[in-house]
């Protein structure tokens, strides 16, 4: 059955507030000490105040704390590489709600694998992992209950396909991310309506023009494989090799190499 709590408007804020106070007490310290255990708690601090974020993705300062937040976290994984696996395994087990740890998720997943196969800066991997963390954030703007429907009506649907731009616009000039980011926060989806189009070519639109780059590619591949890894209310979840059978579909023709990376990198990323 399921259950609800009703806390008083002023303790709700009360908690809000306890939350940016830990998230940025934790934030200052995350090198001191037990990498792993702060980075656990990180992410679940990050992944309370996301929600709190969702309710009000216009509150600025729940917003420039989650970004500060999530900057430090990156910080902390791209000197500490072996804690990816261990990390995304055990926001995997996570409560959350999925539009809460998807996002993270799959930029855990995301840097993990750019800072395997190399050619980033340390300052371009985290902007990449920060853009990738915050590319949800429209659907804030879409109606709780819809998330857990297993048919969509047509206006439905439009508005799960307007949650990138969404994003980009919740986002521009409030976050310290450059047009090129806030643009492949607006475009993610372009492997998912490219699958569309592939499906049903008479009646979707071919969009594969609108994104080039291995950064966008990567980031929407594995924003796919995490998505059809984990169970939905409308679906149980796929296989990694169901979700690669897609992916090879969709990329090998324009990145053989990467997808052949991506391929050897998700074998280690999931072995025990």
């Amino acid at each position: 059955f399921g259950k609800e709590i009703f806390i008083d408007e002023r303790d709700y804020i009360r908690i809000g507030e306890y939350t940016r106070q830990e998230m940025t007490k934790l934030s200052r310290s995350l090198s001191i000490g037990p990498a792993k255990k702060n980075a656990i708690k990180h992410t679940n601090l990050l992944s309370m105040q996301m929600e709190n974020l969702y309710r009000d993705p216009f509150d600025d300062t729940t917003l420039n704390n989650q970004f500060q937040s999530s900057k430090n976290l990156s910080g902390l994984l791209l000197n500490n590489r072996e804690l990816h696996k261990d990390l995304y395994h055990n926001l995997s087990k996570s409560s959350y709600h999925y539009t809460i740890s998807q996002p993270l998720l799959s930029s855990i997943m995301y840097l993990s694998f750019i800072q395997t196969i190399g050619g980033f800066n340390d300052k371009e991997m985290q902007n990449l992992f920060l853009a990738s963390y915050f590319k949800d954030i429209g659907m804030s703007l879409i109606p709780k209950e819809l998330f857990e429907k297993k048919e969509l009506t047509d206006f439905e649907k439009k508005l799960f396909s307007e949650h990138a731009h969404s994003s980009q616009e919740i986002l521009n000039q409030r976050v310290p991310l450059s047009d090129s980011y806030l643009n492949m926060i607006k475009n993610h989806h372009y492997l998912n309506d490219k699958a569309l189009w592939m499906i049903d070519k008479e009646t979707q639109q071919n969009t594969s023009e609108l994104m080039t780059g291995i950064e966008s590619a990567m980031m929407s591949s594995l924003d796919i494989l995490v998505a059809m890894t984990h169970a939905r209310p409308y679906r149980d979840a796929k296989s990694p090799f169901e979700a690669l059978d897609l992916l090879k579909t969709l990329l090998s023709d324009e990145y053989p190499q990467e997808f052949k990376a991506l391929v050897v990198f998700l074998k280690k990323f999931y072995s025990s």
